[in-house]
């Protein structure tokens, strides 16, 4: 039986874990033509210790150079393109990694310094460490509403 969220937010991540399964449904339906790269999503593990928040990202096969790093607003944002390396006269009897591009998008909890965040790619593991804020600030504030005339 399917867990009910509770949480607004929790409510999107369920929304956007559908949404990545239709997409990934609809990629392996036959007749799509066009598509020269197939979107692919890599495996996320993402964990808090006493110091810090630690996402990691499973990236085999891709290069350094290939990956795209960025935060937006409470997002971590990683792009990355796995390519494929054949040579000429290669015939595949099983092929079962995947190649292509893909576009993940973590959400970042309140507390995690987001402007210290350091990232470190070693033997196809991408590590993201955003240390937690010394600051107690609150994400949730009351705006006054002034009267008018």
């Amino acid at each position: 039986m399917p867990v009910i969220p509770k949480e607004p937010l929790d409510w999107l991540d369920l929304f956007r874990q559908q949404m990545d399964e239709l997409f990934r449904y609809l990629s392996t339906l036959e007749g799509r033509e066009g598509f020269t790269e197939k979107e692919i999503t890599p495996l996320v593990d993402v964990y808090e210790t006493a110091d810090s928040l630690v996402v990691e990202v499973e990236l085999p096969g891709c290069r350094p150079g290939d990956i795209s790093l960025s935060t937006c607003c409470s997002t971590l944002v990683v792009e990355a393109a796995v390519r494929e390396e054949t040579g000429p006269g290669v015939n595949y009897i099983c092929l079962e990694r995947a190649n292509g591009r893909f576009c993940r998008t973590i959400e970042i909890p309140p507390g995690a310094d987001l402007d210290r965040g350091r990232a470190r790619y070693r033997q196809g593991l991408l590590t993201v460490v955003f240390p937690w804020s010394r600051e107690s600030r609150t994400h949730i504030r009351e705006i006054p509403i002034e009267q008018g005339d």
